[in-house]
């Protein structure tokens, strides 16, 4: 065994000093997210219990029978009540969502082809999947911390549990991530062990499951999105479980070429690795690109919808095509991380912009319930400064929760 090194339940961690561990660069960095995250969680939370109009009791004081209704929305949200849809028209979703499916696909869908390639018996997989892996789970827990900043009162989250409601997509989340992120720390845990002769024999089983784990997290995302009826952009079309894997799998594409563009350049194996990832760039905006093509889903191209538009196109999808056939990878992997946000933005934006009903039974009819003194045919609310801060901060946390697994566990040098 290493010096500096100790075992424990089959696997090394490093000795570390407080310093190596919680104020090296990369954990300055996180800081410096984190504490612009802290000012937005401050204004959001402030605003949620403090402030006196929002405040549950004061507005049910005030308001009677009505604020009541309006105070146990997220309660009704959250169960798929009958009378209410899964998400009320009047409360459409914004930039924490947007977040939330672009570091969670983003980051499960890197998991995904990491499992994926061990299937297939690629040689890569052997020296990179660990550190790829870990890195997949830290940004999906940052983007489950943005949807945590979403709930109303994050306290209501037991009503999950002793009012349980299966036929709700926003209910199976429950179930789901209680699997899914423990299995994902099993996998790394078996990816990294000592015990190698267990790791062998467990090693396919672990990985067909967690495929499987990982294409039903996928179904009910797609399920979640589409039990919204009012929003055409994400119940007129089939397969948005397809959409979120291929999409995600760009994302997860663009943020392991930033990784290994910081951090791996000085491994024998890193060419190897950013060639393949490079080819599964190249199929993936190929795929994105028919995708949407056939689906339409980016086909909002008017203001306030044009610069999420053509971000998405342009800065995601061209140019890193351009750039992989240059192999100019890193650069291509900025942009797809950049492109592949603004198409989060454009989907959940977009997809709250035409709220819709088809009451009469003769297709989808304009709905004025936005608070809006008029129907409008495009209804978009820009995110608050608070809501950005928010979502800096969660990156921060996915940057943190994977710097402090690096340095324990020194995933980036872990092949196996």
């Amino acid at each position: 065994m290493e010096r500096g090194v100790k075992e424990c339940c089959g696997l090394n961690f490093k000795s570390v000093s407080f310093k190596e561990l919680f104020l090296n660069k990369t954990m300055l960095f996180a800081y410096l997210l984190l504490a612009v995250g802290v000012v937005g969680w401050f204004q959001l939370y402030g605003l949620r219990f403090g402030h006196e109009f929002v405040n549950t009791h004061d507005l049910v004081e005030a308001g009677g029978a009505h604020a009541t209704a309006m105070a146990e929305a997220l309660k009704e949200q959250i169960f798929n009540m009958h009378h209410i849809e899964e998400v009320p028209r009047q409360e459409p979703w914004g930039i924490f969502v947007a977040q939330y499916t672009y570091l969670l696909y983003g980051g499960s869908a890197l998991i995904f082809l990491v499992a994926l390639a061990e299937l297939l018996g690629l040689e890569i997989s052997h020296k990179a999947s660990a550190a790829l892996m870990t890195l997949g789970i830290s940004l999906a827990l940052g983007g489950m911390a943005s949807i945590a900043s979403d709930w109303g009162n994050p306290i209501n989250i037991y009503w999950m549990i002793l009012n349980p409601q299966p036929q709700s997509g926003m209910w199976m989340m429950l179930p789901l991530y209680s699997i899914y992120i423990p299995f994902t720390f099993i996998e790394i845990y078996f990816l990294m062990t000592n015990k190698r002769e267990l790791a062998k024999k467990l090693a396919l089983p672990l990985v067909v499951v967690g495929l499987g784990i990982d294409l039903a997290e996928f179904y009910i995302q797609g399920i979640l999105f589409q039990l919204n009826e009012p929003r055409h952009l994400w119940s007129d079309f089939s397969g948005l479980w397809i959409y979120f894997l291929l999409t995600g799998a760009l994302s997860g594409i663009g943020f392991a070429l930033i990784y290994a563009g910081l951090a791996l350049k000085n491994k024998e194996w890193y060419s190897e690795l950013v060639a393949v990832l490079r080819k599964a760039g190249i199929v993936a905006i190929i795929l994105v690109a028919l995708y949407e093509t056939i689906s339409g889903l980016a086909g909002l191209k008017e203001a306030p919808f044009s610069t999420m538009f053509y971000g998405y196109v342009i800065v995601g999808l061209v140019l890193p095509l351009v750039l992989f056939f240059a192999k100019q990878d890193f650069l291509a992997g900025i942009l797809i991380a950049i492109g592949t946000f603004s198409a989060r933005e454009l989907f959940v934006y977009g997809g709250n912009a035409e709220p819709m009903t088809n009451r009469f039974g003769m297709g989808p009819e304009a709905f004025s319930t936005y608070n809006v003194a008029e129907i409008e045919k495009i209804v978009y609310e820009s995110p608050h400064t608070m809501e950005v801060l928010v979502i800096i901060g969660c990156l921060g946390l996915g940057i943190a929760i994977f710097k402090l697994l690096d340095t324990l566990l020194d995933v980036s040098n872990q092949p196996h």
